[in-house]
């Protein structure tokens, strides 16, 4: 945690002050001084460092310390939603127990206030039902009606008063009762209908209702209270009705601004006279306007003639509210708006609309936004945070055009989407650089339409389509030749220095050297010239030489320019999308290296600048290997990774033990570049799951040179960036010797505490060591004599043609190119072999043509080569034969390895080869 908590602070204590302090610890990239709300300091603050290192120190130096005679107490601070955090005591924080304790308070009061409410509205009807009841109470016929409703009495009841004949009265006792209880209900009706002066209109509704109640058995106290209920209900509906009519008119409605402060009702509706305006609402919290609403379009019309009048001596002015009342009203009541209001409505919320719709999920785009980042914070930080989850597209860190710094915000595309919502869930919350990273779900930025065309589009044109491929592909690290000069821009070139035309360079009417050799010789003058300007300006030629690597996200390089171009032409075209750092551009203005002090600005050129029309040329733009200048803008000297950091020389004092390994690195250069011989690789079986492959190669390096190692691994499905071993592997030794030799005498030998076992394998390893490429890459440069072996040839090119280009760095001793054995076909082979007089001019030739020399459009490849041609031409032979025969010889060995006979005669599969094919 870079973030740390300082407790008990100084009142009067400044945020200045405190950043003088703690400054001294580190880079502090957040100080938040806590406020109450009526602005009186807490007495802490949140502290951020950029690194945990500096937080920890700050800890350790200021915890228990004394700031303006006041101890102060420094801690490193909790995770948000962590459950290590402290308890807070504060009465201001809304975590503390006072404050969780008051809230349960308030909540058992809003609780028992409630349930106070509801038995005052119980006791309330009951007084009334008592009520009705006490009126009635010296009536016989309702007493009548009680008796005859009333559920206690027994059935025999009847029998003991009156003396009659059930069987023969029964119906009229029914009749009677019938009677006697609609006479009762009317007479309640009535009473309570003149007590109520809102009852029903519907009287037969009424009727049948009580006629219901009446059938039900139920008590009387039950039906007195159903009847309250009802009239209740009439009133109060009715109530409600006559609200919801002046609620739901519709009005022409005034707003009258620059309102005086106490102005009231009656002198706006004195202000409108002769008009008679429907109503006036004058707000009570807010002051400075008011409402005025007219029954007709009319009337408000008469009353906007009264616009920019006068109420109190101070102007006042109007506006049409009919629209926006509208909308107000249909937001309250719930109501679908009309078509024309809900245009006008939906205009102000329109874009935050649009904007939640194109917020996409983040396990389908794979997008974050993340924000609320350090000014310190650069892309490479970024990078390394979010790719602990996965492969990382692009990482997109807005700058800030004025200040030159980031905005503190930006965005991070994932590869797969799973990977961008693991990292979501992970780091949203977390501390970064000492801030609290907020993770967002990217919206999907408005894009050209330009941009969204597909090359398979059938309204386009073949010339369109191979454009835009053009363009979705630039992005990817083509392997161009640096230093290539097309023939056009040669011509102009040696045009220019020459100072004569095009036509006579190429004119080869006077007999001397074709116009291909002319163009190849004046390339190859062009590109030292231009290697010895780019060393001049600070650029490392070798990074173009060394096996593909990273490329650089700020540093673009511009290939096949027209030549003479010059860098006041290039610097508006790039300058556009942000501030340049440097532009290196040769005298023949055909290649140039263009600098970019933000990688954000730098994608942005590329995107927009990659084959775009320049001149009368596209844009060909590359991104230029890691680390190609020697100097970075600010000065510093870069050092290449690839470069070993100096040994420290031992002391005096002491005496180093020095192995004689030298002898051992000698034999191993000199077998790197051979081949392997046929039957060198075994298989390596029962390898520990830890093992790597420099423990291999480091137990069976004392035995002789090592092709190559590889350990059979598989994708770790949690963390698809890791591999875990299978537990086997593969070794091709150089020597077939030397491989019968570990055959024999290293068998369950340990690696790692797991005995190996090792076996005879068929399988061809494949070389994909850097370093083993870059020692062959060396030793074709390292002189060996004066013959150079020259491939790529083009076919048409002739004899003399050939010749009259090497002879031009010295005296040749012989050429000799080989020609095809067909009969009847004077065709040579595509390669040849030059022999200078002396290992000086070998040299200088090898090193001026081995650059960027072309002949008929093809690069001269260059090697050192032995004294011998025969010599040479058989090495060739065998090599091609190796080549081709040991795969061949391989897939017989192995298709007749498949079975054996055993002594019964049945076939029996070989169980080594099997066991090999299942690992």
């Amino acid at each position: 945690m870079s973030r740390i908590i300082v407790k008990q602070l100084p009142k009067h204590i400044t945020e200045d002050k405190l950043r003088q302090i703690f400054g001294a610890q580190g880079t502090i990239t957040d100080l938040q001084l806590k406020y109450t709300p009526d602005g009186k300091f807490r007495q802490f603050c949140f502290v951020g460092y950029s690194t945990e290192e500096e937080a920890q120190s700050a800890i350790r130096h200021f915890d228990n310390t004394c700031i303006q005679t006041i101890r102060v107490r420094v801690e490193s601070c909790a995770a948000l939603g962590s459950e290590d955090k402290p308890q807070s005591w504060s009465k201001y924080a809304k975590d503390s127990k006072k404050n969780l304790d008051k809230l349960k308070e308030k909540e058992k009061e809003a609780a028992a206030k409630a349930k106070e409410s509801e038995k005052k509205k119980k006791k309330e009807k009951v007084d009334k039902v008592d009520q009705i009841l006490s009126r009635h109470k010296d009536d016989p016929e309702f007493q009548e009606f009680l008796e005859a409703h009333d559920k206690s009495r027994t059935l025999w009841g009847n029998d003991l008063g009156i003396n009659k004949n059930q069987d023969d009265d029964e119906e009229d006792e029914e009749e009677q009762e019938e009677s006697r209880a609609g006479r009762d209900d009317s007479g309640v009706d009535a009473d309570a209908g003149d007590e109520d002066e809102d009852g029903s209109d519907d009287e037969a509704d009424e009727e049948e209702e009580t006629a219901k109640l009446a059938e039900k058995p139920i008590s009387d106290l039950e039906y007195m209270k159903s009847l309250m209920a009802t009239t209740s209900g009439d009133a109060t509906a009715k109530k409600t009705k006559t609200k919801a009519d002046k609620s739901n008119l519709e009005l022409f409605t005034i707003k009258i601004h620059n309102v005086p402060y106490n102005t009231k009702r009656q002198e706006v509706l004195k202000f409108f006279k002769p008009l008679k305006p429907y109503s006036v609402r004058l707000p009570s919290k807010v002051h400075g306007f008011c409402y005025v609403g007219f029954k007709t379009e009319k009337d408000m019309a008469k009353g906007m003639l009264k616009n920019k009048s006068f109420i109190k001596g101070k102007q006042v002015f109007f506006s049409d509210f009919t629209e926006k009342n509208k909308v107000t009203k249909a937001n309250k009541s719930g109501q679908p708006l009309a078509p024309a209001a809900a245009d006008a409505g939906n205009a102000k919320w329109k874009h935050q609309q649009d904007s939640l719709s194109k917020e996409d999920d983040i396990s389908e785009s794979g997008r974050i936004f993340f924000r609320n980042l350090a000014y310190t914070t650069t892309e490479e930080d970024l990078r390394k945070l979010f790719e602990q989850f996965g492969p990382v597209v692009e990482v997109n860190l807005p700058l800030d055009k004025l200040t030159r710094k980031i905005k503190g915000f930006g965005t991070v595309t994932y590869m797969m989407p799973e990977h961008a919502l693991k990292a979501f869930n992970a780091l949203d919350g977390t501390d970064f650089h000492g801030r609290l990273l907020h993770l967002l779900p990217s919206k999907d930025i408005e894009k050209n339409p330009k941009e969204d065309l597909d090359e398979n589009d059938a309204s386009l044109s073949f010339k369109e389509k191979k454009a835009l491929k053009l363009k979705k592909n630039a992005q990817k690290p083509i392997g161009w030749n640096t230093l290539f000069l097309g023939a056009n821009a040669v011509a102009e070139i040696l045009a220019k220095q020459f100072k004569t035309s095009k036509e006579r360079i190429l004119d080869t009417s006077d007999g001397g050297s074709s116009a291909a050799v002319r163009l190849a010789l004046g390339e190859t003058q062009v590109v030292i010239e231009m290697k010895r300007f780019l060393e001049e300006e600070g650029v490392r030629l070798d990074a173009f030489d060394e096996p593909a690597k990273k490329r650089s996200n700020s540093v673009i390089l511009a290939k096949n320019l027209p030549a003479a171009t010059e860098i006041s032409e290039l610097t508006p075209i790039f300058s556009r999308f942000g501030p340049i750092g440097r532009i290196v551009l040769p005298p023949s203005g055909v290649t140039a290296l263009i600098e970019y002090c933000d990688p954000l600005e730098a994608r942005q050129a590329f995107k927009k600048l990659a084959y775009s029309k320049f001149k009368n040329a596209p844009l060909y733009l590359e991104w230029a290997p890691e680390q190609v200048f020697s100097k970075t803008l600010s000065g510093d000297p870069v050092i290449p990774k690839s470069e070993p950091k100096p040994k420290e020389e031992p002391k005096p004092e002491e005496k180093p033990i020095v192995i004689d390994e030298k002898a051992e690195e000698d034999t191993r250069a000199e077998d790197a570049d051979d081949e392997p011989e046929p039957n060198t690789t075994l298989f390596l079986r029962n390898l520990n799951f830890k093992t790597v492959q420099e423990t291999v190669e480091k137990h069976f390096r004392h035995l002789g040179s090592i092709h190559t190692v590889e350990i059979a691994k598989r994708r770790n499905p949690e963390n698809p960036r890791e591999f875990n071993s299978l537990g086997y592997g593969f070794i091709q030794f150089k020597k077939s010797s030397v491989a019968e030799h570990a055959l024999k005498n290293l068998q369950l030998t340990h690696i790692d505490g797991n005995p190996v076992e090792l076996k005879r394998s068929d399988r061809v390893l494949k070389t994909q060591d850097n370093e083993g490429a870059q020692r062959r890459l060396a030793s074709q440069k390292k002189q060996t004599g004066t013959k150079i072996l020259v491939r790529n040839i083009p076919f048409q090119a002739q004899y003399r043609e050939v010749r009259d280009i090497f002879k031009a760095f010295g005296e040749l001793r012989s050429l000799r190119i080989p020609k095809k054995a067909t009969t009847g076909e004077d065709a040579h082979r595509g390669f040849g072999f030059v022999d200078y007089m002396s290992k000086a001019e070998a040299k200088r030739a090898f090193d001026a043509l081995s650059a960027s020399t072309h002949l008929y459009g093809r690069r001269l490849v260059l090697e050192w080569s032995a004294n011998d041609d025969n010599q040479d031409v058989e090495e060739l032979r065998k090599r091609t034969a190796a080549k081709f025969g040991s795969s061949q010889a391989a897939d017989v060995a192995k298709r007749s390895r498949k079975s054996f006979f055993d002594v019964e005669g049945s076939v029996q599969p070989n169980q080594d080869d099997d066991d090999e094919e299942e690992q």
